[in-house]
């Protein structure tokens, strides 16, 4: 997403998801970034959480509180949320609000043939890692677990740091569904 003014620390998820989050949407569109038509659903985990549909179509989103059927299910806690939100703790927004890079094809059809989850659990200092899962046509198997640096991980999301290089060189470890990692890398190529 295009630079943001900093939000307020009290800012709740249902002001994030209903209003912000739309806002953002529309000045980028308007700036003439395209997005191809997907259904996002965020789920935020505690005790101020919720689930939250936003759907892209038209280049327009609309969102929507409440559960329903998406091409991708984003789940994350609260707190982690927050973090990413306020750009806090190492956290930042790209890890729970897909990205794309300026330099790459719209991949966003892709996210519609894709089945199974994908959990990542992003070290950082002195804090709990940051742990935010991806569930692809509501599909639970398969599963994959990537475990790396959260600082190691916005650097493969830029482009900084190659995700084949990450792994051969042991700073991306991975657990389960090794060819349903490769689909879902396959996103960013």
């Amino acid at each position: 997403m295009a630079e943001q003014p900093a939000l307020p620390t009290d800012v709740t998820p249902a002001l994030f998801f209903e209003q912000l989050l739309p806002m953002g949407f529309a000045a980028q569109a308007a700036a003439g970034r395209s997005q191809s038509d997907v259904t996002l659903k965020f789920v935020v985990t505690g005790e101020h959480g919720g689930t939250w549909r936003a759907t892209i179509a038209g280049g327009r989103m609309t969102t929507t509180a409440g559960d329903g059927p998406a091409d991708l299910t984003i789940t994350v806690s609260e707190d982690d949320w927050r973090d990413a939100v306020l750009g806090r703790n190492g956290a930042q927004l790209s890890l729970i609000v897909p990205q794309r890079r300026p330099d790459r094809p719209d991949n966003t059809p892709r996210i519609r043939t894709l089945k199974g989850t994908i959990a990542q659990e992003l070290s950082r200092e002195g804090v709990e890692p940051f742990r935010v899962e991806l569930s692809f046509g509501g599909a639970a198997q398969p599963r994959c677990t990537i475990r790396m640096k959260l600082s190691e991980f916005l650097d493969m999301q830029s482009g900084k740091l190659n995700g084949q290089e990450a792994f051969m060189t042991g700073k991306l470890k991975f657990e389960g569904d090794l060819g349903f990692l490769m689909q879902v890398s396959a996103l960013t190529a």
